[in-house]
């Protein structure tokens, strides 16, 4: 006592005395009788306060100090915890978490600097707390401890990494989540410099359930855990004495930021029964659950090609790599496709899936003001990068429409970069740090277009003011410009041919699926007999007719170029595009190669919200005094084709 008096303190004889009298005091001897260290401690009926905690130099770090609270706990009879206070600077105050105290509180010492004294406390639960402490867990909601790294990211500024954390609080959370802490985060806040910070993050804790674990259960836990670990510094041995706290407890989920603990999940549980979970997979496990319907396959082209909503399991197993811009670190990527995917209410993460390869991703949310903004977009590196980046471009645009929307924002920062020269390709306009384009699926006269675009984006109406009818209703597509000139046709196409040239939805539903390599082209060929060629001119607006059995219109597309040539040197010239191979053209030329075919170049194909039947399309050829003709390209006045148009897009 005199020799450690510096952080021992003064304690009178006859308080020393009393001590000894009523049994306050467990030594410790070698075995010729040397004590070596000594527990001094009042007993009261509900607690033990300890006075001093003494280990001779050259004996520490032996585990005597653990023994002698071990032998005090040993003596409880009707009391349920220990206490002590400890002043900051002391070397004791990194003792006790290690003999599994935590740190509750905290309050100014005596002495003239006034420095800090924490109450340490180590609970001894009995059965019947235990039994009390079960019946606060809830049967309606999931249970969760949540670890350090997850609880002070709550107090941070928001940015990609705190985002999925502070997401845990979210309202549609509230009902079907509860969060948890261990004790341990105590002594994680009171390692924290800033006295601010800790008396603010002790306030925040406390308004947390906390688990209570029988301490036999949580040094078992706590020593297994350590053989898989890592335990070099004061933060790691937390994590284990969380990780042990929690396992020990009712509660069989835990939910860290902590990447390494991550990595170990798989054997944690096989130890623990305790299932780790980063905040992000947790989030996204709970919104599969409740809409699950959001989350089934949205197949693109048979069983091989389909975007899914990414879920928890696909999130583990997400390999990031592929997906990385030059210089891209993997860990600023991940972070914010996590801090998007803690928002599922807000934004949706598609996973575009070939086969069991992901080929592209996209996040999107939708406003109010029928605008959708594409958060991230990337396509992984491989030999058909580019079709797929296009096709990620032209089917978000493609969704857009079908959701009613009517414009589309790529943030700049968030592309492959890849994808940067398709999107001004296919109509975009660079507007500051986003790539904009408009998707307005009406028929409008030019100065309605342009109120329109001023209303959603103001900075891209002088660009737009300089287009010409034609060029605008591509750049707005699938926009029908009222009086622009141009023609208007209806095309008659085979339904194996349509399911890969222009109907999306048959070949979604189609087992086997379309030609993909044709299917995700956003510009197309299409051949025909050589019939109507002086007719059809661009530029125009085709109509897809497909034939018996479907019989009916499925999209609208731009007319880009006619081409009529032999079956060869249009095989050459657009050999990349269409679903024909040379023994199809060979076939259509009857066998005489020199017999001039036609090729129709076209784009911007967009599919109908419905297919309009051909009972339905007789019915407005009649009202509109045409008479109607299914076997070749049929020319259509603006009247006809507009109100085909609108009856395709009309809003279910």
């Amino acid at each position: 006592m005199k020799r450690n008096a510096k952080t021992l303190g003064f304690l009178p004889r006859a308080a020393l005395y009393d001590y000894i009298q009523r049994d306050g005091i467990l030594g410790a001897k070698t075995d010729d009788n040397k004590l070596v260290a000594y527990l001094l401690y009042a007993a009261y009926p509900d607690y033990f306060r300890i006075a001093h905690l003494c280990v001779l130099d050259g004996f520490r770090s032996k585990g005597i100090a653990r023994c002698l609270i071990q032998e005090l706990r040993a003596r409880a009879t009707t009391q349920t915890v220990i206490r002590l206070r400890c002043r900051r600077d002391y070397p004791a105050h990194e003792l006790w978490p290690k003999l599994g105290f935590s740190a509750l509180d905290e309050t100014p010492g005596r002495s003239s600097d006034r420095l800090p004294l924490t109450l340490w406390c180590l609970t001894l639960a009995s059965d019947d707390q235990l039994d009390l402490f079960r019946t606060t867990a809830s049967n309606d909601a999931l249970d969760v401890i949540i670890d350090a790294h997850v609880f002070f990211s709550l107090d941070e500024p928001d940015n990609d990494n705190t985002i999925p954390s502070k997401a845990l609080l979210s309202d549609f959370l509230v009902d079907s989540l509860n969060l948890w802490i261990t004790n341990e985060l105590f002594n994680e806040i009171v390692r924290k410099d800033d006295d601010q910070q800790r008396a603010r993050s002790r306030k925040r804790a406390y308004d947390f359930s906390r688990v209570e674990s029988p301490q036999d259960f949580v040094d078992s836990f706590k020593a297994t855990l350590t053989k898989i670990l890592p335990s070099n510094t004061p933060s790691q041995r937390s994590d284990i004495r969380q990780l042990a706290n929690a396992a020990a407890s009712d509660v069989s989920t835990f939910v860290t930021r902590d990447t390494v603990l991550l990595k170990k999940s798989k054997e944690i549980f096989e130890i623990t029964n305790l299932q780790l979970l980063s905040p992000t997979q947790l989030i996204i496990s709970l919104h599969g659950i409740s809409e699950r319907p959001s989350y089934t396959a949205d197949r693109v082209s048979g069983l091989d090609l389909s975007w899914r909503r990414l879920g928890s399991d696909d999130l583990a197993a997400f390999q990031i790599s592929p997906f990385l811009n030059y210089g891209e670190r993997q860990g600023s990527l991940r972070a914010r496709l996590e801090s998007l995917l803690a928002r599922p209410d807000d934004f949706f993460c598609e996973l575009l899936w070939a086969a069991d390869s992901i080929v592209a991703i996209r996040v999107y949310s939708c406003s109010v003001n029928k605008v959708m903004t594409v958060s991230l977009a990337r396509v992984a590196g491989s030999a058909d990068r580019s079709l797929f980046g296009r096709f990620l471009i032209a089917d978000t645009v493609t969704k857009a429409v079908k959701l009613n929307l009517n414009m589309v924002t790529f943030n700049e920062t968030s592309l492959t970069s890849s994808l940067t020269q398709h999107l001004i390709e296919m109509g975009f306009i660079r507007c500051g740090l986003a790539y904009v384009r408009f998707c307005l699926s009406y028929c409008l006269s030019r100065s309605k277009t342009m109120e329109v675009i001023s209303a959603l984006g103001p900075e891209c109406v002088d660009h737009c003011a300089g287009l010409s009818n034609v060029i605008l209703g591509r750049t707005c597509s699938p926009l029908c410009v009222e009086d622009t000139d141009e023609g208007y046709f209806l095309i008659p196409i085979r339904p194996g041919f349509a399911m890969s040239l222009v109907d999306v939805n048959q070949a979604a539903d189609d087992l086997f699926g379309g030609d993909t390599n044709v299917l995700l082209r956003w510009d197309n060929v299409y051949y025909r007999h050589k019939t109507h060629h002086h007719v059809l001119k661009p530029p125009a607006r085709l109509l897809w007719y497909v034939s018996s059995p479907r019989r009916e219109i499925v999209a609208v597309s731009h007319l880009d170029t006619v081409e009529i040539d032999t079956p060869k040197a249009l095989f050459r010239k657009f050999r990349r595009s269409g679903i024909l191979r040379w023994e199809d053209l060979f076939k259509m030329c009857e066998g005489n190669p020199s017999k001039e075919i036609m090729a129709l170049g076209f784009s911007h194909t967009f599919p109908f919200h419905a297919p309009i039947s051909l009972e339905t399309l007789t019915s407005v050829f009649k009202e509109d005094r045409v008479n109607l003709v299914l076997q070749s390209p049929l020319k259509l006045t603006l009247t006809t084709f507009k109100r085909i148009f609108e009856l395709g897009f009309a809003e279910g």
